[in-house]
């Protein structure tokens, strides 16, 4: 009896968590060798690592191989080490067990020296003392920066708001949320980065917020059944419907908790951001935010979430797309192969029977189908540290990836059509994200669950997941 694999449909809507790097390796017909992609997150002894729940056990036969600028070298079994970003090329012993004939370790993503770019989502508290030179900290890119006397510092607010996209006039302490940040530093043993230099910009312009083809979104109502939907409008075109969840109190809940986790850097961006959730039928387990804020929430998802703290994690996580414009750096970085997009195949009014397919229509496919892993790695970093300020067990959010590791079944044969990062790729990174940068901490205590999600649950009541 074959073993069913997922559909492409469900394949191509799992965006934000499943969509996967965990593929059959080409190898010959009557083998059952695979490649498993993910960082470290542990070392059960001398021979076996481990990512997540899988030990990954080696030999002496084991040829394990690292690669760097130079091109790939020999490496010793013995260094391998968590937060290693590793690819192991064998086949599943057991479950959870695996065996590695070949093991690369990726040596070009450093563990120490970290340089990045990234939009403020709050106001730095400490703006003056940056300004000034003074030694302080600036939270960004869901790290902690510790600035001293050494840093170099291009902070200038008059300067960057002045070249912002308004080329409005700023004030002698400007609001810096939603302001650019571009820094290089190295990581302390206490998960902070001693930054070498900081540099602040302008905040994105208005246009990074806008859907393509000036689509707008707005709740409807089919004129026959009565259901809500949610319209991509051009102008008074309808281009496509949703059907919106019918229990309101669903509604209700998703909102209000999405509400009380918006950064405060939404209110600082060159076009005003009014971010909204919206919980569509949709099987597939999976949550999209659009560039203008507005989030859709697939009730595949909330079947299979098992407590607030996950849900929380993903908005802060869609949030996080939104602010930090990746649909925009993903058209700027891949302009010179794109190809005009134009809107077709839907006939006005008809529902949508495939998010990937019409949002590739509309030219923002990354929204379903997952973004780059820099800045998959990007959102995960601010929705974990906005989950953490907001009382939240952060573990809950790389359990959330377990869920859908093992709702999956057994990985030698259920094959995901995407290039994106799998669910053990992505639950390894928020693992080892939490050992770096927070080493010290206890999460005990923190809020997993809480009635109103319970409430939400029974109220959705049996939901498909695909």
């Amino acid at each position: 009896m074959q073993t069913p694999v997922l559909s492409q449909r469900a394949a191509a809507a799992v965006g934000w968590i499943v969509s996967a790097t965990l593929v059959l390796a080409p190898s010959a017909v009557g083998t059952n060798k695979v490649k498993l992609h993910g960082y470290l997150t542990g070392r059960a002894d001398s021979t076996t690592v481990v990512i997540l729940d899988d030990r990954i056990e080696t030999s002496s036969a084991t040829r394990v191989l690292a690669k760097d600028e130079a091109g790939e070298h020999s490496f010793r079994e013995e260094d391998l080490a968590p937060g290693m970003l590793v690819e192991a090329e064998g086949q599943w012993l057991d479950k959870h067990k695996f065996f590695a004939e070949r093991m690369t370790v990726d040596l070009r993503e450093d563990d120490k020296k970290i340089r990045g770019t990234a939009y403020l989502q709050e106001d730095p508290v400490e703006a003056a003392k940056i300004a000034s030179g003074e030694p302080s900290e600036l939270k960004v890119d869901g790290y902690w920066l510790q600035l001293d006397k050494s840093t170099k510092r291009d902070w200038n607010p008059a300067k960057a708001g002045a070249e912002g996209p308004t080329q409005q006039t700023v004030s002698v302490s400007p609001v810096l949320a939603a302001y650019h940040v571009k820094y290089e530093g190295v990581r302390q043993n206490d998960g902070k980065i001693h930054a070498e230099t900081v540099q602040l910009g302008p905040p994105a312009p208005a246009d990074a917020y806008k859907i393509p083809h000036n689509l707008g979104i707005v709740r409807g109502k089919d004129a026959q059944t009565g259901i809500d939907t949610l319209e991509f409008r051009d102008n008074k075109r309808v281009q496509g419907r949703m059907k919106l969840l019918a229990e309101r109190s669903v509604q209700e809940y998703v909102s209000q908790l999405g509400d009380s986790l918006i950064p405060k850097g939404a209110q600082g961006t060159s076009r005003a951001i009014e971010f909204r959730f919206f919980v569509v039928e949709d099987p597939s387990i999976n949550a999209e935010s659009l560039p203008d804020g507005t989030l859709l929430v697939n009730t595949g998802l909330l079947g299979a979430l098992d407590n607030e703290a996950q849900l929380a994690f993903v908005l802060s996580h869609e949030m996080a797309h939104v602010l930090q414009t990746h649909y925009r750096r993903e058209v700027e970085e891949t302009r010179g192969s794109r190809i005009g997009l134009t809107i077709a195949g839907l006939a006005a009014g008809a529902f949508i029977g495939d998010a990937g397919i019409f949002m590739s229509q509309i030219g923002i496919a990354s929204v379903v189908n997952g973004h780059q892993r820099e800045l998959e790695n990007q959102a995960d970093r601010l929705g974990l540290q906005n989950i953490i300020e907001h009382g939240y067990d952060p573990r809950e959010a790389p359990n959330f990836s377990r869920i859908v590791i093992n709702r999956y079944g057994d990985r030698t044969t259920s094959r995901l059509w995407s290039n994106h990062d799998s669910s053990m790729l992505r639950g390894s990174f928020l693992t080892t994200q939490l050992m770096k940068e927070y080493p010290q901490n206890h999460w005990d205590g923190t809020k997993k669950n809480t009635t109103a999600f319970q409430a939400m649950k029974e109220d959705l009541g049996p939901v498909k997941i695909m």
